[in-house]
């Protein structure tokens, strides 16, 4: 039996979307998004690491449109995107309740 091209390229954007939520960092992060929509500087706070490092991680989960981002005068808003993530794997962006 030969796979549909269809099911093929849907496991090929699920295995991608694993690569890029498969960071313990990007894990994170998702995690603070799951509560609130936030700006770089929080979440680099909260997650405990540099605005660099929050920023290249951001812009990977951007690329994915698994984020989507919004300006407010000088400050860059982040938030979790109607993505196929969020619709489908809603227990990954379940953050634990011990996370502030």
């Amino acid at each position: 039996m030969q796979m549909d091209t269809t099911v093929i390229a849907l496991a090929e954007r699920q295995a991608a979307l694993c690569r890029v939520v498969g960071n313990t960092r990007r894990l994170l992060i998702l995690w603070l998004l799951s509560k609130d929509e936030l700006p770089v500087n929080e979440i680099a706070s909260r997650a405990g690491s540099t605005l660099q490092n929050v920023s290249q991680h951001l812009s990977l989960l951007k690329k994915a449109g698994i984020v989507i981002s919004r300006r407010d005068g000088q400050t860059i808003y982040y938030q979790i995107a109607d993505h196929e993530c969020a619709r489908s794997c809603p227990a990954l962006l379940r953050a634990p309740d011990t996370l502030e």
